[in-house]
């Protein structure tokens, strides 16, 4: 059974004061327009769980071309050749190790330790962005291609 004291440690993250958190966030105007967080009832908590969600889409995009399971991403991933699939893969283990230690600041619960993370994880994502574009860009850009262009493989 949870006593009174673990229910206040356990929630200190998501009610800690709102302004005084907002005013150790280095660039928090930035943080706010970029992942378009609420004016009221921000959380610390809300915000690590924001950043984690983007995190979580670029893995996804990154999963389809290492591990396709659809017909769509079984087709994109021809585009890749062997040494960008092992770049994807060296990206991959980068966004996982952040996103681990995001979930680490969820956990521990402290909040200097989760203020450091949320800034180190939104340099991440910012230094993601234009890697994940590019892989976007080639994913669509398999679509283009005629089919004498595109060697088609039987997929199943």
């Amino acid at each position: 059974m949870i006593d009174k004291n673990q229910k206040k440690k356990a929630g200190k993250i998501d009610k800690v004061d709102t302004k005084d958190f907002r005013s150790k966030i280095k660039n928090f105007a930035v943080l706010k327009k970029e992942y378009d967080f609420p004016d009221e009832n921000l959380t610390l908590g809300m915000m690590l769980r924001k950043l984690s969600e983007y995190l979580e889409f670029y893995m996804k995009i990154i999963q389809q071309i290492l591990q396709p399971e659809e017909f769509s991403s079984l087709y994109e991933c021809t585009a890749f050749d062997d040494k960008e699939k092992s770049e994807l893969l060296d990206l991959y283990k980068q966004i996982i190790i952040t996103h681990r230690e995001m979930l680490k600041a969820e956990v521990l619960n402290e909040e200097k330790n989760s203020l450091s993370t949320l800034q180190f994880a939104h340099e991440e994502i910012r230094s993601l962005k234009p890697k994940i574009v590019k892989i976007l860009d080639k994913m669509k850009e398999s679509w283009k291609k005629t089919s004498e262009e595109s060697h088609m493989q039987y997929f199943g």
